[in-house]
């Protein structure tokens, strides 16, 4: 005896059956896990969805690029100034600490 081999309406079967059991049951696992499910559908079924594109791709000749004329700027090129120290200590100080609410006398 050789080994079992369902044929694809079974296991299109199977699938749809199984997807309707689980939708019955946990809506929103099928939902989180549709995507994967339709790609482990497809390749079980041996449907590659993006084999013909990357063949054509692959084969297709490449065109080289032409070298970009050098672009003359249009702008200069802005350098902050450094600022003294006196502007950094002044912005570094911290507020004079908040005022008590409740006072004890």
């Amino acid at each position: 005896m050789g080994p079992l081999r369902p044929s694809r309406r079974l296991i299109l079967a199977t699938l749809v059956l199984a997807g309707a059991a689980l939708l019955v049951t946990a809506p929103v696992f099928v939902l989180a896990m549709a995507p994967a499910i339709a790609l482990f559908a497809l390749v079980a079924h041996r449907v590659m969805p993006g084999e013909d594109l990357i063949v054509r791709l692959r084969s297709a000749p490449r065109a080289r690029r032409r070298a970009a004329p050098a672009a003359q700027r249009h702008y200069d090129a802005l350098v902050p100034h450094r600022t003294g120290r006196l502007i950094a200590s002044g912005l570094a100080v911290r507020p004079p600490p908040a005022a008590r609410l409740l006072t004890t006398s």
